[in-house]
């Protein structure tokens, strides 16, 4: 028993969690192998609900209140244009028609972001499935609300066509960088006007970031981050970091210390929502070829990388162009190739431990063992409680959650939208 507890009190989940870090201790701890092997992980991999999208890779993901925007990305030589949202609580897919008909042409490796204000999706760039012969030029934009595509007439110094670059929103301004046309690799920086629909190539100072695609970026105030990216090959060395000061234009070469991960491309950042400094770095493709599937954090008030240690038969399987985002304390990495296969599984790894609630416990195993129990027991639950131990998803693990149960609404056929 005494061994129980004490690999518990060692174990990450348990040293994470708020009321350990009351108690004073550390999450500096070293753990044994041999410890670890009946540690609880911090990566789950959740069973899903509704209509799964295909499987892919490089195709891009994104957060707009509790759902996963999912567009586009490769496989067995198709590209997808489809549009899905993954309920990040309640764990369910949802294939969106569009309203109006329109859809973009199939891509991948393209560059995706919400508009400042959070109502719209912009999708630039990107190639089908001949690289470098059918590359994409044209800004659209995806209402959310009323669930249609709109390509932009822009004006201005338009980006040439290609794929691999970064796309994010500042202020009611894009900042399009780097990318690809398939045989010559770009630093420059483009930038789109939300309000008068102008593009820029814009001319920048200082210590500019070599060429390079399929990079990460990351906003914090007036910063647009860059981590890693190269030609289709990753630069020797550990990964680069630099940063653009938006509004002086003015490029900075950020110097890292700590762990500091190899070189990476088709890699992944989650910024964290309640500590924006805090950069999470998951998979993609290092110096030497090899896929990886790692955990690492870059600290932006310290520049200090750290390496999470691998939970060995838990976490994804190594892979590059995947995606990945941060929703509630929660990681979740989605599709990707491992070298053999592409995925449509989704893996959730949590930052912070919160124990379940005893209604969440109590409903999760009533609903394993359903088939135990007698109708008229069941029939006499109060009518929340039976609704729940019916259709819980056995993967929710959260402290507070309202929403556990199937609303009716999600009861269509293929979970599909008709918007």
């Amino acid at each position: 028993m005494f061994d129980d507890l004490f690999k518990l009190l060692r174990s990450p989940r348990w040293v994470s969690s708020p009321i350990a870090r009351r108690f004073g201790f550390s999450s500096e701890l070293s753990y044994e192998e041999d410890d670890l092997e009946d540690t609880p992980s911090n990566w789950t991999k959740i069973s899903t609900s509704g209509h799964r999208p295909p499987v892919r890779s490089g195709h891009s993901s994104l957060v707009v209140d509790d759902m996963m925007y999912v567009f586009g990305g490769y496989n067995d030589g198709n590209c997808h244009n489809d549009v899905y949202a993954f309920d990040l609580v309640r764990h369910r897919w949802q294939y969106i028609k569009t309203s109006n008909g329109i859809h973009p042409d199939g891509r991948a490796s393209h560059a995706w972001c919400t508009s400042t204000d959070k109502t719209n999706l912009y999708l630039f760039g990107g190639s089908g499935p001949h690289w470098g012969q059918t590359n994409m030029g044209k800004l659209l934009q995806f209402n959310i609300r009323d669930k249609n595509w709109t390509v932009i007439e822009a004006k201005g110094k338009q980006p040439p066509p290609g794929y691999g670059q970064s796309l994010c929103a500042i202020n009611n301004k894009l900042y399009l960088f780097g990318g690809t046309s398939g045989h010559v690799y770009v630093n420059d920086l483009y930038v789109y006007d939300e309000m008068t629909k102008v593009w820029e190539k814009v001319e920048t100072n200082g210590k500019r970031p070599s060429p390079r695609y399929k990079h990460q970026v990351a906003i914090v105030t007036n910063r647009m981050y860059v981590i890693g990216g190269g030609l289709y090959d990753p630069p020797k060395g550990p990964i680069s970091t630099y940063y653009l000061d938006v509004d002086t234009l003015e490029w900075h070469d950020v110097e890292c210390s700590g762990d500091i991960p190899r070189s990476r491309i088709a890699h992944t950042i989650s910024q964290l929502s309640s500590d924006p400094y805090r950069l999470i770095m998951f998979g993609g493709r290092d110096d030497s070829g090899s896929r990886q599937n790692e955990l690492s954090e870059l600290n932006l008030r310290t520049n200090e990388w750290k390496i999470y240690y691998n939970e060995e038969g838990h976490q994804p399987d190594a892979r590059d162009f995947h995606t990945s985002v941060f929703h509630n304390d929660h990681i979740f990495v989605f599709g990707g190739s491992n070298g053999v296969e592409r995925n449509n599984d989704v893996f959730r790894y949590t930052m912070t431990y919160q124990p379940s609630t005893l209604l969440i416990l109590a409903m999760q195993v009533l609903h394993q063992n359903i088939e135990h129990i007698a109708k008229e027991d069941l029939e006499a639950l109060p009518f929340d409680l039976k609704i729940g131990v019916e259709n819980i998803n056995p993967d929710v693990k959260c402290s507070h959650n309202p929403t556990w149960y199937v609303l009716e609404d999600q009861n269509q056929e293929n979970g599909t939208l008709d918007m």
